[in-house]
């Protein structure tokens, strides 16, 4: 009769962590949802250097003056000039849409350390839009550059950024929304069962 009376309350903790694991995990699941925005990414890259073609002594001190230069480009690559120049590229659905003051937020830039490569990265509300101001800003740094930028390199535009490769990008993740419900759930099931048996072996 004891066994039974105990198997009966290790089957009650049980259920009440388990129910209590259920309704962490549904609520936190609803919260994932009700915060979630959901955003796409695209990129392009450029190369920034001086010719190729010039004498190899000179090359190595060219290749080394243009990798100091590199945070002076991606500085440039963010200024409101380029955004402004980069509005006349885009289509006209979305000039109605995107000032220059919201290009330069849409659009940031990074390099890499010894390289010259300069990579813009946007973030939109569409593929469209997303590939749309990536591209542009990157036409506008190539012709804008020279005349920001005296004796700059020259910028070698890459592959263009297209629908296919924008990615899409969701936040907050809900699975570990649920996970951490799950988790606070057990844990605040196992409080109740070990305090409820605490107080049940002192009276």
């Amino acid at each position: 009769m004891a066994n039974n009376g105990k198997s009966k309350i290790m089957v009650k903790y049980v259920v009440i962590v388990l129910g209590l694991m259920l309704i962490g995990g549904a609520g936190m699941y609803g919260l994932a949802k009700h915060r979630q925005t959901t955003y796409y990414t695209a990129e392009r890259s450029m190369v920034i250097s001086h010719s190729i073609h010039e004498e190899s002594a000179s090359n190595n001190n060219f290749n080394s003056d243009d990798q100091q230069m590199m945070p002076t480009y991606k500085n440039i690559s963010q200024d409101i000039m380029i955004a402004k120049a980069a509005r006349k590229y885009l289509p006209q659905n979305l000039k109605k849409k995107y000032t220059a003051e919201k290009i330069n937020e849409t659009v940031d830039s990074k390099i890499s350390q010894q390289s010259l490569m300069l990579t813009m990265h946007s973030k939109a509300d569409s593929k469209t839009a997303a590939v749309a101001t990536v591209n542009a800003m990157a036409k506008a740094m190539k012709k804008e550059l020279p005349s920001i930028q005296p004796g700059s390199g020259q910028v070698r535009l890459l592959a263009p950024a297209t629908k296919d490769q924008a990615e899409k990008v969701t936040t907050p993740h809900a699975k570990k929304y649920v996970a951490v419900g799950l988790a606070l759930g057990a844990m605040v099931g196992l409080v109740i069962c070990f305090v409820e048996e605490t107080w049940s072996r002192l009276l």
